[in-house]
């Protein structure tokens, strides 16, 4: 054969090939392979990877393209023998026995075709075509949601056949292009869900499969089914989750559920479902939360609060129970500025003490002398508390009956009063801290005098062998701050002579009941407090801090050894103190200092064994969780 006669025969082949496919057609694009993928679905329902972003968009698919299809062709020469009306008979036959389109050459479409050719103005046309017309709408419509591409070819080309101009092809045709569509991107998503790529950053998955089955046709049976598919794999892992207590994940899953079916009543329910569970837990950790900060349980608070914060509660209430968290954290069972006083065993009357808040000043003054240099900031971020008042005759009682005590004054048999006489100081036999400052028996109510370093310490030591906790004299750097209380004027509460009486301090108006000829010539200009003297503790209106007399009434011992400096003092609260150092810290003002001893900054210092009539202490506990 030549070359020509070679490619004609190819070309023939390829032909017969066509026209065979055309009469016998098969769906492009076959689902079928997917069907075994379908029934061994084994998925993994706990997210194995948690999407940190999740786009919604998808972009519309490209639909797929078909070949033109044909109408049927028939060999008619085999019934040139059989007459119209036995060809009518045939037809009739053919439907009576739903052989509408089967088997070949012996169906009712077959016979009508042949009519038409042998007798095309016969009655009986208009009515048989009608009733293959209503066959094909009927399978048309079991094609159409069977999503069955090779049945709607063949439908079509039966349309054809019937007519070829049926305004139905172009709608069919249309039909059957989303049809393969939906079907390749069914067996995709199917797949996809096999392989358990629900829902991936790269959008790569069977969730935006399905949302752009959605897109083509959102009644499609395959569409609904494979939406089905997605949906019930995210309510089942937000349900899991939700019973896990991950609130949040669970939420995710069961917003893109609603995005790809908003009016999904199992979405509804399931959303409805995980809000009760998430309520529950809310409350549930509330309580513990609640209790656990009531017990000071503070690991247990902490974990509840992060558990509060994983199942996203607003950020407003989490600052609140934060606050609650680090309150117990810094002051325990206490609020800051309250007033409380410790129980013991044995029921004595334990000095009322106030919580101070936290906060931060600066130490010291650029303007006074050396040792009040240089001013430095102190951070007081811990919790304490400071006794309202000075301690007084009868708080200090209180300790000596218990412990038989002996005092440094006692055991030195003198200290320091006030002459009435001279106006000054002076040593005097027998006075300890059961007298006045005029050396008289001391009321109860006044602070107690005449008390050293020494016994200071001692009486904290007894406080916190009493109650278990750790009592002590009160830093430096803590008495500044409870004196000034916010406040950064050169005295606590001002710059100059204070408005109204606020503490016993040295006004120039005040006078002695002993002696109305001697006045203070260093006090405050026009202040007359009405004492002179110690004042019973609590007299006067308390500081911001509700505690009475910082500035005034008698100056006070504190923890620190003196330095001539606040060069590399403490910057957050604690005692600076030297083994062995021989002078501690007084501050505060007394009932006869001098109107610049009221500034505070001021500072003065003595022996731990020094005592005197103008000289006190209050105390310090920390407030420990």
């Amino acid at each position: 054969m030549t070359s020509k006669e070679i490619l004609v025969f190819i070309i023939g082949i390829l032909l017969v090939g066509f026209l065979y496919l055309m009469k016998n057609p098969i769906a492009i694009g076959d689902a079928t392979q997917y069907s075994q993928i379908e029934k061994n679905i084994g998925i993994d329902l706990l997210p194995n990877e948690q999407t940190n972003t999740f786009d919604p968009s998808t972009n519309f698919p490209i639909l797929e393209n078909i070949l033109d299809i044909p109408a049927w062709t028939f060999d008619l020469a085999e019934l040139e023998a059989l007459t119209s009306d036995e060809l009518v008979s045939s037809i009739q036959l053919a439907i009576q026995q739903q052989r509408y389109f089967q088997p070949e050459n012996d169906n009712a479409l077959f016979y009508l075709i042949n009519l038409k050719s042998l007798d095309s103005d016969n009655l009986h046309i208009i009515e048989l075509t009608e009733a293959i017309n209503q066959q094909l709408s009927s399978q048309t419509q079991i094609a159409i949601q069977a999503n069955d591409e090779k049945q709607l070819i063949s439908i079509i080309a039966r349309t054809k056949t019937l007519s070829k101009n049926n305004s139905n092809i172009k709608e069919l045709r249309k039909k059957l292009v989303t049809i393969k569509t939906i079907n390749k991107l069914y067996a995709k998503g199917t797949e996809q869900i096999f392989n358990n790529l629900i829902v991936r950053e790269d959008s790569q998955d069977a969730w935006h499969t399905a949302k752009q089955c959605l897109d083509i046709d959102f009644n499609n049976s395959k569409t609904q089914l494979l939406v089905t598919k997605v949906n019930d794999i995210l309510i089942d892992r937000a349900l899991r989750a939700a019973e896990e207590t991950d609130f949040i994940f669970a939420q995710s899953q069961i917003e893109q559920a609603q995005l790809l079916d908003p009016n999904s009543f199992i979405v509804a329910q399931t959303q409805n479902k995980i809000s009760q569970l998430r309520q529950q837990r809310y409350l549930w950790l509330e309580q513990q939360l609640a209790i656990a900060i009531d017990r000071i349980n503070i690991s247990r608070a902490q974990r509840m609060l992060n558990q509060l914060a994983e199942i996203g509660l607003q950020r407003s209430q989490l600052d609140d129970y934060q606050s609650e968290l680090d309150r117990i954290t810094t002051f325990g069972k206490y609020q800051p500025l309250q007033i409380f006083s410790h129980q013991n065993p044995t029921s004595i009357k334990l000095p009322n003490m106030v919580v101070i808040p936290t906060g931060s000043y600066v130490m010291g003054s650029r303007n006074g002398p050396k040792h009040e240099k240089p001013p430095h900031t102190v951070n007081i971020n811990y919790g304490f508390a400071a006794s309202q008042n000075e301690i007084s005759v009868a708080d200090f009682r209180l300790f000596i009956q218990n412990t038989n005590y002996k005092t440094d004054a006692e055991k030195n048999n003198t200290s320091k009063i006030y002459d009435i006489r001279t106006g000054r100081l002076k040593n005097k036999n027998r006075i300890n801290w059961q007298k006045d400052y005029l050396g008289k028996k001391a009321k109860g109510n006044i602070p107690v005098i005449h008390v050293s370093w020494n016994d200071a310490i001692a009486y904290t030591q007894w406080l916190s062998e009493l109650t278990g906790k750790n009592y002590r004299l009160i830093t430096e750097s803590e008495f500044e701050y409870i004196l000034r209380a916010g406040s950064k004027s050169i005295y606590p509460r001002g710059d100059s002579t204070p408005l109204q009486v606020i503490e016993n301090l040295t006004g120039k108006l005040d006078k002695s009941k002993k002696s109305s000829r001697i006045r203070w010539k260093n006090g405050f200009d026009k202040y007359n407090d009405k004492y002179w003297g110690p004042a019973p503790t609590g007299s006067f209106i308390n500081n911001p801090f509700k505690l009475n007399d910082t500035a005034g009434n008698v100056m006070e011992w504190v923890m620190d050894c003196w330095h001539d400096s606040y060069v590399r003092a403490p910057l957050d609260g604690t005692s600076w103190t030297n083994p062995g150092c021989e002078d501690h810290v007084i501050r505060g003002g007394s009932w006869s200092s001098a109107k610049n001893e009221f500034t505070s900054s001021h500072r003065f210092r003595a022996r731990a064994p020094f005592t005197d009539a103008r000289l006190g202490f209050r105390v310090a506990v920390d407030l420990l969780p």
